[in-house]
């Protein structure tokens, strides 16, 4: 379980990818919050604080770049991973998500195994390798 202990709060309005988050993560041992709303993850991020966000752009009450800035400032050190998951594909959505501290940039739809390498490599998580272990030989 690579994300055991890890707080990570997902902001998004697609329900189903909320429950998708939720499932993948919490069996991989991750603590998983998800809200449908700028205001309600700004808030939920306030009070307790993730190890690693994923922000939709496109929400109901502000775009997720109006909040992409106070989230980043949540964490001192200003290492605090933020992925950018979203329909929009444009280059100049990108370059405005980079500008304002995002760590990644993933499109939808998206792969969730790609989804968790991106966080395991955010959060310096390695990967389980299987070893190859050669049988004890006697003489």
């Amino acid at each position: 379980m690579p994300f055991i202990n890890k707080h990570i709060v997902a902001i998004d309005d697609t329900h189903s990818i909320l429950n998708f988050l939720r499932i993948s993560l919490e069996a991989e041992g991750a603590r998983f919050q998800g809200v449908a709303t700028a205001s309600g993850g700004l808030a939920l991020c306030e009070t307790d604080r993730p190890d690693l966000i994923v922000l939709d752009l496109g929400l109901p009450d502000k775009e997720g770049f109006d909040i992409l800035p106070r989230l980043k400032r949540l964490d001192r050190g200003g290492n605090l991973p933020i992925i950018v998951l979203t329909v929009r594909n444009g280059q100049k959505d990108r370059e405005m998500a980079k500008l304002l501290g995002a760590s990644a940039y993933i499109t939808k739809p998206f792969v969730m195994n790609d989804l968790l390498d991106y966080m395991r490599k955010l959060l310096h998580i390695e990967e389980p390798h299987l070893q190859l272990v050669e049988p004890y030989q006697h003489d």
